[in-house]
């Protein structure tokens, strides 16, 4: 049986990209689970998440809604979901992201 090799985690830098380029590459790898993108003011970073760094993700996020569940906290997961804002020319793609506070306020949305 062959053995199948995760790659380590690979990142790369682009700077001076525009709101409109990134936006365009969101919609291109909209369906992809990766390379996660992140935005900030013309920087443009591309990931692509090793295994051991969505182990330790995966964890985490398990952590957490054991956590909420014990202590009957209210909560809403969204996982990896991209937020986007252009009025503040940013946009980011968590690995796993929370509502714990405002869970009611953003269900369904």
């Amino acid at each position: 049986m062959a053995t199948v090799l995760s790659p380590p985690e690979q990142r790369v830098t682009l700077y001076n990209v525009s709101w409109e380029t990134y936006v365009r590459l969101l919609t291109d790898l909209q369906d992809a689970s990766a390379p996660r993108l992140t935005y900030d003011r013309g920087t443009l970073e591309i990931m692509s998440p090793s295994s051991e760094h969505e182990r330790y993700n995966r964890t985490a996020a398990q952590i957490v809604e054991e956590l909420a569940v014990e202590m009957n906290i209210n909560f809403d997961s969204l996982g990896s979901t991209t937020f986007r804002r252009e009025d503040i020319d940013r946009g980011f793609e968590p690995d796993s992201c929370f509502y714990i506070q405002n869970a009611a306020r953003v269900r369904g949305q």
